[in-house]
């Protein structure tokens, strides 16, 4: 059995270069989990960073993650792809991806797009916590 790496909060080690404002990404483990947080505006200048950050969390660490989209002031259209890349990439490792957290801008944006869950908060969309 594969041993859940320890809980930990990192932040991205490669700044977005042409981000139109500030932008975090970091990640954590919640029991067989991946919680990966974003704060600020996905935009063209962030999107190559959150790609890589959640490519390097679903090979390296876990391949079911929750993205917690709380603080994201701000996501252009092409983030939709990149999560749809990042769920088929998670699949692929034996995981699965979900969204959690946005207002109901997000759950309007993905209705036409794949097959990406979305849940309204954290609790809801991590499975330990979810009630039976």
């Amino acid at each position: 059995m594969k041993a859940t790496p320890k809980p930990s909060a990192v932040r991205s080690v490669r700044p977005p270069a042409g981000a139109s404002g500030p932008f975090v990404c970091s990640w954590s483990a919640v029991g067989d989990c991946a919680i990966v947080r974003i704060a600020g505006a996905i935009d063209i200048g962030t999107l190559p960073t959150l790609a890589d950050e959640l490519r390097y969390v679903i090979t390296t660490k876990l391949p079911r993650l929750v993205v917690d989209l709380r603080r994201v002031s701000r996501m252009e259209a092409a983030a939709l792809d990149v999560l749809a890349d990042a769920h088929d990439l998670a699949v692929e490792n034996g995981g699965w991806l979900r969204t959690s957290g946005a207002n109901q801008w997000l759950p309007d944006l993905m209705r036409n797009t794949r097959q990406i869950a979305h849940y309204p908060n954290l609790a809801d969309a991590l499975p330990a916590y979810r009630r039976s």
